[in-house]
């Protein structure tokens, strides 16, 4: 394996070694995933509106379908590792997940790159949630159904906000970390130290004083989590560390361990990555969404 040493984010680095596995009782669910069946690349029951301003500087891209109608509102955060947050990031899976029925909002959100802190970015997607559900009759939104939707960074965020926010009824996590004072628990030592290094953007954007693992609650809005067991960037316990807290709060959650799929964009080959965009990862995604925001 060609693996490299240095991701694309600055002060982000690829673990040498996967992290201990963890075994079929310690997850909700193990999916062996054919990279093969992709979504669609574009999808022409939806319309894109690019550049929206919804706070400041900050933009937001919406996908909404064309035929006429209200459509529950699905949030999407992109990931970045807190040091940037690229609205244009995911735009095949948004469009998917709209082309089922829904009106997703890419958000772009502060980070380190404005001297930022994870409270800034929580303020951002709390703003965008606001300026969307104000403007429902505009947009064609149905304020009363929001989910949200991250990954990594954005997953990490998603969680925050689902636990913060009233109006959020579902969450989708994807390989998104929620206790980050274990974030390099099981990887090699340079990646531990990496991820201890006060200038890691980690401790730049504050984010392991405000850890999702900690504000779960029994009347927490409705968890999608899912981790590839190869991701060399955020070890895949994370995701089953929230999992079991929402489990013994009362919460729902639903888990699922991709064997040999990776950081999304990030993994180590085209073939980890692909898994993402698959079919058949994305019609979980979307089969969640309709549970619990158009039933």
């Amino acid at each position: 394996m060609n693996l490299k040493v240095m991701s694309v984010l600055p002060g982000f680095r690829y673990s040498l070694v996967a992290a201990a596995g963890l075994t079929r009782h310690e997850t909700g669910e193990r999916l062996t995933v054919d990279p093969s069946p992709q979504i669609p690349r574009r999808q022409a029951s939806v319309a894109l509106r690019r550049g929206l301003a919804y706070s400041g500087k900050l933009r937001l891209d919406l996908h909404v379908p064309v035929a006429e109608g209200r459509y529950p509102l699905v949030v999407y955060l992109p990931g970045g590792g807190f040091v940037a947050a690229p609205r244009a990031m995911g735009r095949g899976e948004r469009a998917f997940i709209a082309a089922a029925g829904y009106a997703v909002a890419s958000v772009e959100y502060r980070t380190t790159r404005q001297r930022a802190t994870y409270a800034d970015g929580l303020a951002d997607i709390h703003a965008a949630v606001g300026h969307l559900t104000d403007r429902a009759d505009e947009y064609r939104i149905d304020p009363r159904r929001i989910g949200i939707w991250g990954e990594s960074a954005g997953g990490y965020l998603a969680s925050l906000a689902g636990l913060t926010d009233a109006r959020i009824r579902a969450v989708v996590d994807l390989f998104g970390a929620s206790d980050l004072t274990r974030v390099a628990d099981g990887f090699d030592p340079p990646m531990q130290a990496a991820a201890a290094d006060p200038r890691h953007p980690i401790h730049r954007y504050r984010a392991a004083t405000a850890n999702p693992i900690e504000l779960v609650r029994p009347d927490a809005p409705a968890f999608l989590l899912l981790h590839g067991d190869d991701d060399r960037i955020i070890p895949p316990a994370q995701t089953l560390l929230l999992h079991q807290a929402l489990l013994d709060a009362g919460a729902e959650s639903t888990h699922y361990l991709l064997a040999g799929a990776g950081h999304g964009r990030l993994s180590l080959n085209r073939h980890q990555a692909r898994q993402w965009t698959t079919i058949q990862v994305m019609t979980i995604i979307k089969e969640f969404l309709d549970r619990h925001l158009r039933s």
